[in-house]
């Protein structure tokens, strides 16, 4: 196998052991939720001593933390260092841009997929109340029906169904583009390299746990599906596809964690498993129909939020956290006490709490600063008349920047002209960067090395590339109004770009650097996207941080003696038909003998 089996094994082991950690702390329990305003039981609401919870951090996991304990009868209160809540999945509309009653133009870190394996989070949305909805705020996620690979240099576009073809979805326009685009690739793509990265998949899907975890894990997504040496379509499709659809390097990322988001995506496909259709996007921007009435709902649950309240350490005394320190906005150092602490901040603000005292009391938080980070930021332009060019999101495979966009006024319930802006922008076409380290089309330079107006004008062209044939321009100059990149990107008057908001990077071998939820201290719990996740997906997601919300959920349970049932925990789609699979290959991995089909 070409590698260190007792190594792996080893760490196969420390899975094991965290995962039955995990499932002691808050398994997959399917107790009914407790009502809102009520204990489980359906007894009023009362407070109890040992019940106060402080959450550091109004991301989707610090949000799910207190929505679960506050169903629960605790005191939690949100320390957030923004002004408003939502984390990276929040909308940030642009000020000063909404005239005559008219909302702010809808701004984004990029578009939201809610995608059909996601579990932990529809559940979520199901309980947030919405003014009609009968099934709260799920019921503003609209099917995104077509997904497009719009290719550059005259090639077909290919177009695939977001649920299989049936009513509703058999549009005769898109069945031909579907079939002429994968007509046109079996011309690019050998067949032997089509084959390869078949088996590849299935390689992943019939493997067991122990060579996931031993294998797969500590080796890179391009070694793994044998990219060099193949044609451009292998690399971009099968290679690049990873840094498109999941924002990770393929020359980096962990192929246990690729191919987990590419199984679940075939599954999806099938509709097996799924919650619903295969790829959904909110109905209105993401604060309007999620993040704000998620907020309204804790605070009639009982929760305090601090924003404008940045956590500055964690003070520890015997063993236990006795305390927090944060700045209010006025700079002001406050005192924070409670009974537990949840630090529920990104990683890369994570790691700057872990003092060296806190370091001695919980040796295994050093090994979270070995993780890395990557940028996935997004850019909106507002147009004067909308470009759809298919229901759904568009990705561009030969993109530089890997770079995918969606129409977003397609979707949204109001009109978008009398509802944001001044009355005269139509659209928002929204696109993620997810490459910021390729020279671009015009400048020949990274995005990270370009000020924002080359960023706009170069992200533009590279659409323009994949969009626009003769006689069919998508995108013209004249359409395009103004733009609106990720704050969170800033010029610090160097070379480079600075990004205030980054993404966990799953680069081979880091799930060795992941902590758990628990920690060795008793009241110090953990939650967010880079927290060891076991039940459905695990790589950077609103997902993956619902689940860690609900897992420092439970461990807080635990912790404080409660009777209350545990937040429920959604197990990924695995069908029992590759059981017999997974079994033989676990057989042949303890006997040090690679996959059956890996020759």
């Amino acid at each position: 196998m070409g590698m260190s089996s007792t190594v792996r094994r080893r760490s196969v082991l420390g899975y094991g052991a965290g995962a039955a950690g995990a499932l002691a702390a808050g398994g997959p329990a399917t107790a009914a939720h407790a009502a809102p305003g009520a204990s489980p039981q359906g007894s009023p609401r009362r407070r109890r001593a040992g019940r106060r919870v402080a959450v550091f951090g109004a991301g989707p996991a610090g949000l799910t933390v207190a929505h679960e304990l506050a169903e629960r009868g605790f005191e939690v209160t949100v320390y957030e260092r923004r002004n408003v809540l939502g984390g990276k999945a929040r909308s940030i509309p642009v000020p000063g841009t909404g005239t005559k009653g008219r909302r702010d133009l809808p701004g984004e870190h990029g578009h939201r997929g809610v995608f059909g394996f996601y579990h932990n989070l529809p559940d979520t949305l199901r309980r947030i109340p919405f003014r009609g909805n009968a099934h709260g705020v799920h019921d503003n996620l609209v099917r995104a029906a077509w997904v497009q690979f719009a290719r550059t240099s005259g090639r077909q576009a290919i177009d695939i169904p977001g649920t299989p073809l049936g009513p509703g979805t058999l549009d005769p326009e898109a069945v031909i583009q579907l079939l002429a685009g994968l007509a046109e690739e079996v011309f690019h793509l050998p067949p032997w390299e089509a084959a390869l990265g078949a088996r590849k998949l299935v390689i992943l899907m019939t493997s067991g746990k122990e060579r996931r975890f031993g294998q797969w894990e500590y080796e890179n997504w391009w070694k793994f599906i044998e990219a060099e040496g193949k044609s451009a379509d292998y690399r971009r499709l099968l290679g690049g596809g990873v840094q498109v659809i999941q924002a990770l390097k393929p020359t980096s990322a962990s192929a246990r964690t690729c191919g987990q988001g590419g199984e679940a995506i075939v599954w999806d496909l099938l509709q097996l498993g799924s919650d619903g259709p295969n790829n959904r996007v909110f109905n209105a921007p993401t604060s309007e129909a999620w993040i704000d009435p998620w907020g309204e709902h804790l605070r009639s649950l009982g929760v305090t939020f601090q924003t404008g309240h940045s956590v500055e350490s964690l003070v520890l005394s015997g063993g236990r956290i006795s305390g927090a320190m944060t700045r209010d906005p006025g700079g002001r150092t406050v005192p924070v006490d409670a009974d537990h602490y949840v630090v529920a901040v990104p990683v890369d603000r994570a790691v700057r709490l872990w003092s060296p005292e806190l370091l001695a009391a919980e040796p295994r938080l050093k090994a979270t600063k070995k993780l890395n980070t990557t940028w996935s930021q997004g850019i909106q332009y507002y147009l004067t008349h909308p470009v759809h060019v298919v229901p759904g999101h568009v990705a561009y495979p030969d993109s530089p920047w890997s770079l995918v966009s969606v129409s977003q006024s397609q979707f949204w319930h109001e009109e978008f002209t009398t509802t944001w802006g001044d009355g005269d922008t139509r659209d928002s076409f929204s696109v993620v960067i997810s490459n910021w380290d390729e020279p671009g089309v015009l400048y020949g330079k990274p995005a990270r090395r370009c000020t924002p107006r080359q960023i706009a004008a170069e992200v533009w062209a590279q659409m323009k590339q994949a969009l626009n044939r003769p006689g069919l321009a998508r995108l013209t100059d004249d359409n395009l109004r103004t733009w609106f990149l990720d704050p969170a990107i800033t010029q610090t008057g160097g070379a480079e770009l600075a990004n205030e908001e980054p993404y966990l990077l799953n680069d081979a071998g880091s799930w060795d650097h992941r902590p758990d939820t628990t920690t060795a201290i008793p009241n110090l719990f953990l939650a967010a996207d880079y927290v060891r996740q076991y039940s459905n997906v695990d790589f950077s997601s609103m997902e993956a941080a619902n689940e860690a919300g609900r897992r420092a959920a439970n461990a807080i349970l635990d912790a404080a003696g409660a009777t209350e049932p545990k937040a429920q925990l959604f197990a990924r789609y695995e069908p029992e038909e590759l059981d017999a699979a997974k079994r033989l290959d676990t057989d042949r991995y303890r006997r040090g003998l690679p996959h059956v089909l890996d020759f």
